[in-house]
C-alpha cells in the first residue's frame, strides 16, 4: 500500500515536470512569434524657444507594420526632470481597457473646482481613475500633461503611484503654477495611465484622455460646468508620432525621449533617442493689459505688463518704457536681474479721444521689443436712454415710461462718477415734466405717433437727449383681449396670469393686465379675462 502511494506521488511528479516544461515551451514560442520592435526620432536635431519637436517612429511585430497597440512617450530634460508624457494609439483597438479616466479637474488651492484659470496663480490640477474590474490592481502611474492655448507646455507632472482597488477610484492632483507668458483661449490637459513610468519599459493602461480648459489673462471660473474630455487621435498601422512645444525659457541641454510599445500583456519593446534645446539669444515679447477698457477724462488707467516675455533661459526683463500717446513725458521702470522693475504703471488722460500707447521692454541680454494697442477715453457727458410698456398704447389708458438704463456722466474736476439728477420727459402731447425719478405714467387720450423725448441731467449739469416714437392707438376690442386680436384665448389668459401678483412700480407689472386699474394684478384681473374666454368679436 505504501508502495502503490509512492508510485503515484512519483507519476505525478513526472507529470508536473512534462507540463512546467509544455508551458515554458509555449511561453518561449509564443514570446517567439510576438516580437514587437519600436523605433524612435524627432524631426530636428536642434531646437529653440517656443519650437514644437515632433516625435514619430514605427512599430512592427515579427517584421510587419503593428497596429491596434498603444505607444508610450516619456521626454525628461537635462535635469531629468519631467518634460511630457504621451500615448499614441496605433490603429483602433478594440480591446477591453482595465482602467478608465473618469474626470480631469482643476481646482483653486482653497478647492474651488473652476475650467477657467487666470495667469500668474497656482492652480491644483488632477485626475480621477476607475477601476471597473473585479480584482485590484497593484500599481498604476498617473501623470498629467498641461499646455496653454498655443500649444506649449506648461508643466508635465507624475500626479499619483501605487495600488487602486477593485471597484474604486483613485484621485490624485499636483499644484501647478501657471505661467504669466501662457497664451489664453482653448488649452488641453493630456491625462496618461501607465503600469509604471515609461522609462521603466511602463506601457499604457488605456488610450490618452484629453481634458479641455481655458486660460484667461483676467478672470477664472466654472463657466461651462466641468471639463470636457476626449481622446487622442490615431495613426495608421505601423506608425505612430507624438509632440511637445517648448516654452520660452526652456533648460538648455540634452533631451531624452523614450517610446515604449505594448503589443500583448507580456510583449513590449523600448527605444530611445535625444534632442538639443539650445540657449539661443531672442528679444522679449512685449504685452500689456489696462483697466479700464474705456476710461473718463482724470480716470486713473492701471498700465500692466506682467505678460511680457523674457523669451530665454534664466532671461529677465529689466526695463520698461511706457508712452501713453497723449504728449506726455514716458514713464520709465528700470531694475536688474536680481531686483526686476515694476511691470505696472498708471495714467490719466485729460481728453476724451483715442490714444495709442506703446510699450517698449529691454531684457538682461540687452534685445528689446515694443507692442501698441489703441485706448479710447469716453466723454464725460450722461447717455440717456429709456423704455415704456405696453410697446403700443391704448387711448386713455396708463403707460409706463422707465430711464432707469441710462447712465450716470462723469466729473472730471472729481474724477468720480456724476449721478443723474433730473430727468425731463416731454410726451410729444404739450405735456411735458421733470422728475428726480427715473419712473414716470402717462395717458396719451388721442390715438396718434407721438415724438417722446428724454433730456438726463447729471450733477455736474452735463446733460444729454434720446427720443423714440411710440404708437398710441384707439381701443377697438374689449380689454380683456390684451392683444387686440379680435379674440379672447389661452395668450390673453396666459399674459394676464404671467403678470399675477405684481404691483405698479415691479418688472413684471404691465397696466394692460390691470383690468380694474388698481395697481395690482390679482384674481380679479385673471378671472375677468377667464370669464371672457372664447370670446370672438
Amino acid at each position: 500500500m505504501k508502495s502503490l502511494r509512492y508510485l503515484i506521488i512519483f507519476i505525478a511528479f513526472i507529470l508536473l515536470l512534462s507540463l512546467a516544461g509544455l508551458i515554458k515551451a509555449v511561453s518561449d514560442n509564443y514570446q517567439l512569434q510576438l516580437e514587437t520592435n519600436i523605433t524612435v526620432v524627432t524631426d530636428q536635431e536642434y531646437y529653440i524657444l517656443r519650437e514644437t519637436v515632433s516625435i514619430e517612429g514605427t512599430v512592427s511585430s515579427n517584421g510587419s507594420p503593428a497596429t491596434d497597440i498603444l505607444v508610450a512617450v516619456e521626454i525628461l530634460d537635462p535635469r531629468s526632470f519631467k518634460a511630457a508624457f504621451r500615448t499614441a494609439t496605433v490603429g483602433n483597438p478594440q480591446e477591453e481597457w482595465l482602467l478608465e479616466v473618469k474626470e480631469i479637474y482643476i481646482e483653486t488651492l482653497t478647492g474651488e473646482p473652476v475650467d477657467t484659470v487666470k495667469v500668474g496663480e497656482y492652480y491644483m490640477f488632477g485626475a480621477t481613475i476607475w477601476n471597473p474590474q473585479i480584482h485590484s490592481i497593484s500599481y498604476i502611474y498617473v501623470t498629467i500633461t498641461i499646455c496653454d492655448a498655443s500649444g506649449i507646455t506648461i508643466s508635465s507632472e507624475e500626479i499619483y503611484r501605487g495600488s487602486i482597488e477593485s471597484y474604486s477610484n483613485v484621485s490624485a492632483a499636483k499644484q501647478v503654477y501657471v505661467p504669466l507668458w501662457a497664451a489664453p483661449g482653448a488649452a488641453k490637459i493630456y491625462c496618461n495611465v501607465y503600469d509604471k513610468e515609461p522609462v521603466d519599459t511602463g506601457v499604457p493602461f488605456l488610450p490618452e484622455t484629453i481634458g479641455e480648459y481655458h486660460l484667461s489673462r483676467s478672470e477664472q471660473g466654472m463657466f461651462y460646468g466641468g471639463i470636457p474630455l476626449s481622446n487622442s487621435t490615431s495613426y495608421p498601422a505601423g506608425v505612430y508620432g507624438a509632440s511637445m512645444k517648448l516654452s520660452p525659457e526652456p533648460y538648455p541641454g540634452t533631451y531624452q525621449v523614450y517610446a515604449v510599445a505594448r503589443y500583448s500583456p507580456i510583449d513590449r519593446a523600448l527605444n530611445t533617442t535625444t534632442f538639443e534645446v539650445l540657449d539661443t539669444s531672442s528679444p522679449p515679447q512685449a504685452a500689456f493689459t489696462y483697466s479700464p477698457l474705456n476710461p473718463y477724462p482724470n480716470e486713473t488707467v492701471l498700465f500692466d505688463a506682467s505678460f511680457s516675455s523674457a523669451e530665454g533661459y534664466d532671461d529677465v526683463i529689466i526695463r520698461y518704457e511706457w508712452d501713453f500717446g497723449d504728449g506726455s513725458p514716458p514713464v520709465v521702470k528700470e531694475g536688474n536681474k536680481t531686483n526686476p522693475p515694476d511691470p505696472t504703471a498708471t495714467h490719466e488722460y485729460f481728453s476724451w479721444e483715442t490714444f495709442i500707447v506703446t510699450l517698449n521692454v529691454t531684457d538682461t541680454e540687452g534685445y528689446w521689443s515694443t507692442t501698441q494697442k489703441t485706448i479710447t477715453v469716453k466723454p464725460p457727458y450722461p447717455v440717456a436712454n429709456f423704455t415704456w410698456t405696453p410697446y403700443t398704447g391704448l387711448l386713455n389708458r396708463t403707460m409706463i415710461f422707465d430711464a432707469s438704463n441710462s447712465i450716470s456722466g462723469w466729473s472730471i474736476s472729481k474724477a468720480q462718477e456724476a449721478p443723474i439728477v433730473n430727468y425731463t420727459w416731454n410726451f410729444g402731447d404739450g405735456n411735458i415734466t421733470t422728475t428726480t425719478e427715473p419712473t414716470i405714467s402717462h395717458i396719451y387720450t388721442n390715438p396718434n405717433n407721438y415724438t417722446v423725448t428724454l433730456t438726463v441731467t447729471d450733477s455736474e449739469n452735463q446733460q444729454d437727449s434720446i427720443s423714440y416714437i411710440v404708437e398710441v392707438i384707439n381701443m377697438t376690442y374689449p380689454r380683456w383681449d390684451i392683444n387686440q386680436d379680435g379674440k379672447v384665448d389661452i395668450y390673453d389668459v396666459a399674459y394676464v396670469a404671467k403678470r399675477f401678483g405684481s404691483r405698479e412700480g415691479d418688472p413684471d407689472y404691465d397696466p394692460i393686465a390691470d383690468m380694474n386699474e388698481d395697481g395690482i394684478i390679482d384674481i380679479y384681473d385673471v378671472a375677468t379675462v377667464a370669464k371672457h374666454f372664447g370670446e370672438v368679436y
